[in-house]
């Protein structure tokens, strides 16, 4: 993109002021100029201008959107990335979100600090998820042939921030679901939002559809596994994508339920690649060895989040600066 002179000028006065802050860095003595850490220039010029871009406000600056994927367990690795960009300071203007990636999204837009959502995970287990977690919910199955209900994941949502409605929320959010009658994507952006939560995850061949609003509704990684497309059409003129890719390396399916879960993860594999070029950037956390429901793998999952973003930072924070630069930076 082409730069204007407003660009320029500005960019001539920071890199002034840089220099006069490295000249003064010099001067300090060896000793303190080791515990600032070695910068290349490079770096500590990123540094100066991210500083600058964090601090405008929302109107001066283009609008910052983030998707989380699909992905199970595996999918709280977005906590931890989400713990890293905001350790940054990265701006997020809104945030879609499909199945584990609509439960840490709204979660995150509602107000929940990460801190909360790391301690839920290490007290998250089935009866959290499904009241069928018990000899009662065998025998229904056994006798009445019916899925287990995913009912208990709503009152859990309501026990952590209240019967909120997507109008409520601090960040614009919205999380997508599949009617599983007629194959369409259902994307919640309005009304109750544990309900359209507890949709968008509820896993096809696990739990029974979820019915509401004349719908029967399963999983949305079914139909929306990285749902950069609807951060678009929010008007997000930047998007980062956090996508926990399925691991195909983990142990051969056993039962219905994980063979179910596998096609799903290989049309979610193919749904990555297409959605991923809707992104500005993506962050890529690579969660292997932990199956869709092993809840106790949670903050495992959100440890590599934070490997994956952590690497992938300064990349993230250079690319937004060049790709913004020239419709920020004024006189």
């Amino acid at each position: 993109m082409g730069h204007r002179p407003g660009f320029i000028n500005y960019m001539l006065k920071q890199c002034l002021s840089l220099t006069v802050a490295l000249l003064l860095a010099m001067s300090l003595p060896a000793a303190n100029a080791w515990a600032l850490g070695r910068q290349t220039d490079d770096e500590i010029l990123r540094d100066f201008l991210w500083e600058e871009f964090t601090q405008l406000p929302k109107n001066k600056r283009p609008s910052v959107g983030l998707a989380l994927s699909a992905g199970g367990v595996r999918g709280f690795a977005h906590v931890g990335v989400l713990e890293v960009l905001d350790n940054a300071g990265m701006p997020i203007d809104m945030i879609t979100g499909t199945s584990m990636g609509s439960v840490v999204g709204s979660l995150y837009s509602a107000g929940l600090p990460v801190s909360k959502l790391w301690e839920i995970s290490r007290h998250m287990t089935m009866e959290k998820i499904t009241p069928d977690f018990n000899v009662g919910g065998l025998l229904r199955f056994l006798l009445a042939k019916k899925l287990p209900s995913s009912s208990n994941l709503q009152k859990f949502f309501n026990e952590q921030i209240g019967e909120m409605r997507f109008e409520d929320l601090q960040i614009p959010f919205s999380c997508a679901a599949m009617d599983v009658k007629t194959g369409e994507r259902v994307l919640f952006n309005s009304g109750p939002l544990s309900i359209a939560v507890r949709a968008s995850m509820n896993l096809p061949g696990v739990f029974e559809p979820v019915e509401y609003r004349h719908r029967h509704l399963v999983d949305g990684a079914v139909v929306d596994y990285l749902p950069t497309e609807t951060l678009r059409k929010m008007g997000a003129q930047y998007v980062i994508a956090s996508v926990t890719p399925p691991d195909f390396s983990s142990q051969t399916p056993r039962t219905i339920a994980e063979y179910f879960l596998r096609v799903g993860d290989v049309r979610g594999a193919a749904m990555i690649e297409e959605s991923s070029k809707k992104a500005d950037f993506v962050i890529t956390n690579r969660v292997l060895n932990i199956s869709t429901l092993e809840l106790d793998k949670l903050p495992k999952a959100g440890e590599e989040g934070i490997l994956s973003a952590t690497k992938s930072l300064p990349a993230l924070q250079e690319d937004m600066l060049l790709k913004m630069g020239a419709y920020v930076y004024q006189p």
